[in-house]
């Protein structure tokens, strides 16, 4: 394989790259889902149950592609 197409095929497979260095750091898988309690306010709890009723995606996974796409800025 030529350097070019290897940097080509690291660069589409980033995120699973660093999902495995997590791994070996922490020994955790980090796709793992872990169940926490946390609070938010009614308005905003009600803002996340419509925009998951319109998107069919459960309000966890909002959450994750929000989370996300803030680190990603």
């Amino acid at each position: 394989m030529l350097p070019r197409e290897i940097r080509r095929i690291m660069k589409e497979n980033e995120k699973y790259t660093r999902i495995l260095e997590e791994y070996d750091r922490t020994g955790q898988f980090p796709l793992e889902k872990i169940r926490r309690s946390f609070t938010l306010k009614r308005i905003t709890i009600n803002k996340l149950k419509n925009l998951s009723k319109k998107k069919r995606k459960s309000m966890s996974k909002i959450l994750d592609e929000l989370v996300e796409e803030a680190k990603k800025k």
